[in-house]
């Protein structure tokens, strides 16, 4: 009785003497924010983006459209192997990519005190409106999260012209993001910064990486020598697997790679090794297709590696098991699997094209061989490198589109099990009209495919909700337009 007469007269004197608090004031939830700050915005925004790149992009169409997978065995051909695509297949992508990440990193970038917050949010927006750029081509963006009161109230924003607007407006954002970490102060951010803890050396080498990415992307339709040529003079980059920005994932329950988790609650990873890939690197005689896909144990390839032509599961018996093929391996799907925003071998890769293309201030030979002996390395293969880059000769490759067909294909090759997505974005990209390497020559048709003349899909449609909601959205678009940088 004593112990709740004390609680009552604390609480009455509380209120008696705090009359001049509101009462909104007084009756705060000390356990919990009124409103979240910095950090938990970030890892939020974080979060999300994980499972967009890993999950939206990596584990979509474009995991079987780079054609390093292909459909397995115990159901029939999708409609991703048939070249069929719906506007409501990039609903969740859109979704999560807007309302989810861009608004999280908007907010801070508009509202934060933080000169680091603000420099991190400039470089992963740049980030994600690229890769919705590379999907869809013309988007919404000057007037896109701009539905609060203070930002104008926009619900239906315009799109914004992917080639004029927006690419140019990623680089002068990058830039801006440069001059953000040039006075932001070691420390600012913790823990709340997944990929790398707040160290700004760090995040300026990605920041220089990425508009090297975009300005390299309009290579075959715009080219950016100057400004490369600057920006490789001038900048610090991602070189090493140190520098390597990444979403990490303990396997926990609860904190899996979001392919994973998505996969193993349906029926698990059944596709199988596309003989577009493992073909490839057979002649190539490359190791690391055994790092990529387990080797069949059973049935007639034993002990091999062993696909199938894309999209010719219907071809192969029904009631074959599937440990008949070769599946993805631990390296390409694994519950503790980082999320890779950028790859230390996709950024020498873009060097040494970017050397060969324009003369810039690295040697192409050096800046190839290193991202090949870094793919090694980090598939634990770092022993064979030497050798199988002696077998490329690639410093001997004349003339210029015989090296940029070479850079191609070992990005190709290296970007598999961790970036499919920037697979099948630089395979259209690379497939240009000097050498139709990919159409012509790598990619398989699939059988049932349903576009003429053996077309190959270059875009994604516009998501279904979109357009039902948005009244200023683009008229559809079919999946063989291309985007502009593609010729």
């Amino acid at each position: 009785m004593k112990n709740n007469f004390k609680i009552i007269l604390i609480l009455f004197l509380t209120l008696s003497f705090s009359c001049e608090d509101s009462l909104e004031e007084v009756n705060i939830d000390p356990n919990t924010f009124p409103s979240a700050g910095d950090s938990q915005i970030l890892a939020s925004a974080l979060g999300f983006m994980g499972y967009v790149i890993e999950t939206d992009l990596n584990y979509s169409d474009s995991f079987l459209w780079s054609q390093y997978n292909t459909w397995g065995i115990g159901v029939s051909t999708g409609n991703a192997e048939r070249y069929i695509s719906a506007a409501t297949d990039n609903n969740g992508y859109w979704q999560r990519a807007y309302a989810n990440v861009l608004a999280d990193l908007s907010y801070i970038n508009k509202n934060s005190n933080s000169a680091a917050y603000r420099g991190i949010s400039k470089t992963l927006i740049a980030y994600m409106y690229q890769g919705l750029v590379d999907h869809f081509g013309d988007i919404p963006f000057t007037e896109a999260i701009s539905g609060a009161i203070n930002d104008g109230s926009i619900l239906a924003p315009n799109y914004d012209s992917a080639e004029t607007v927006i690419y140019p407006a990623l680089v002068t954002m990058l830039d801006e993001a440069l001059s953000e970490f040039d006075v932001a102060a070691e420390g600012e951010v913790g823990s709340a910064d997944f990929i790398y803890s707040g160290d700004i050396s760090k995040w300026k080498k990605f920041v220089n990486s990425l508009k090297l990415r975009v300005l390299m992307r309009t290579s075959e339709v715009n080219p950016q020598g100057a400004a490369i040529q600057s920006l490789i003079s001038s900048g610090t980059f991602i070189e090493t697997e140190a520098d390597m920005p990444f979403i990490p994932f303990s396997g926990a329950s609860g904190d899996q790679n979001p392919m994973f988790a998505r996969a193993e609650f349906g029926v698990g990873m059944f596709y199988f090794a596309s003989n577009a890939f493992l073909n490839v690197i057979t002649d190539l005689e490359d190791p690391r297709g055994e790092v990529l896909y387990t080797k069949a144990t059973t049935g007639t390839f034993a002990g091999q590696l062993h696909g199938i032509d894309q999209g010719t599961i219907d071809d192969e018996p029904f009631t074959a098991p599937a440990t008949n093929y070769s599946l993805a391996n631990n390296y390409s799907y694994g519950q503790d699997k980082p999320v890779l925003l950028m790859s230390p071998w996709e950024v020498w890769f873009l060097r040494a094209e970017a050397d060969a293309r324009y003369g810039t201030a690295d040697d192409e030979t050096d800046a190839f061989e290193t991202a090949v002996a870094l793919n090694f390395a980090y598939m634990g293969l770092a022993a064979d490198s030497a050798t199988y880059l002696s077998s490329l000769g690639y410093s001997s490759s004349d003339p210029l589109v015989d090296k940029i067909d070479m850079i191609a294909i070992q990005k190709w090759i290296s970007l598999n099990g961790t970036q499919e997505d920037e697979g099948w974005i630089e395979a259209r990209r690379f497939d240009r009209t000097q050498s139709r390497l990919f159409s012509d020559g790598i990619w398989q048709n699939p059988p049932l495919s349903v576009l003429p003349n053996n077309g190959f899909p270059s875009t994604w449609l516009y998501p279904e909700t979109e357009r039902s909601l948005n009244p200023n959205a683009l008229p559809q678009r079919i999946i063989t337009d291309r985007i502009f940088w593609d010729n």
